[in-house]
């Protein structure tokens, strides 16, 4: 049963990332007061086990060497995800944000991998989280790694998927999608661009389309035109006065 919005989907990538840090408690809840009708995050696993919110494994967007995985996440607080902006800001949980949020607006939880590969139970702990706060049906995971996916459908036949691709490694997008049981595909809106059939045939096999990343005016409309069903952006309020609430 396809499961596609009634209208586009207003995205909020990493937040409202053009105007506060990306994946901070303050990019979201600009993004919930831009009227978002989700907010994508991406998660990692720290030294530690816990759940933390950063798009990159390594440290470098904050000033640091290394990666995720090598630090607790005390050494994780330390560090400042407000890195070049007016004011500081703390790495989230997945705890954190979705006790915050969780009950606000819905979220797009991509889950990444570390350079050694997949983290080990993270897509089991990511659910867990989830699920303890009754937040399953509002949520939709997403990954490039078919591995992952694959992992979150055994462990729950309930959870909602989406397969994410860009133009380097587009694949099987929609074979991948059925393979997992997903709901959406989530591809770079220049693999739309260069496939007009891309979303018809999401469409035909019952899928959603959730397009990345797109943040002029000009592009929205047109990826609209295309049919896509929600579009991941940095300026959510652009995308709001194009799409009616």
């Amino acid at each position: 049963m396809s499961k596609r919005p009634e209208s586009p989907l207003v995205i909020a990538h990493r937040g409202a990332s053009a105007y506060q840090p990306e994946n901070t408690l303050r990019a979201y809840s600009l993004a919930v007061e831009q009227a978002a009708d989700m907010i994508e995050i991406d998660l990692h696993l720290s030294r530690d086990g816990a759940i933390v919110v950063s798009h990159d494994a390594d440290l470098g967007h904050f000033g640091a060497e290394g990666a995720i995985g090598e630090r607790t996440l005390a050494e994780l607080r330390e560090l400042d995800a407000g890195r070049g902006w007016d004011e500081p800001a703390r790495i989230p949980t997945l705890g954190e944000v979705l006790d915050d949020f969780g009950e606000v607006v819905p979220f797009n939880l991509e889950i990444k991998w570390s350079e050694e590969g997949d983290y080990q139970g993270l897509e089991a702990m990511v659910l867990e989280e989830v699920e303890r706060r009754g937040l399953l049906e509002r949520t939709l995971f997403s990954s490039f790694r078919d591995s992952i996916l694959a992992e979150l459908r055994r462990i729950s036949p309930g959870a909602r998927l989406a397969a994410l691709a860009d133009p380097r490694t587009p694949g099987r997008l929609v074979e991948r999608a059925a393979a997992v049981g997903a709901e959406a595909v989530n591809p770079h809106f220049v693999m739309i661009i260069a496939d007009e059939s891309l979303v018809p045939e999401a469409h035909d096999a019952g899928l959603a389309v959730y397009s990345y990343t797109v943040n002029e005016a000009e592009r929205m409309r047109e990826m609209i035109d295309r049919g896509v069903d929600g579009l991941f952006t940095n300026h959510p309020d652009v995308m709001r006065s194009i799409v009616a609430p």
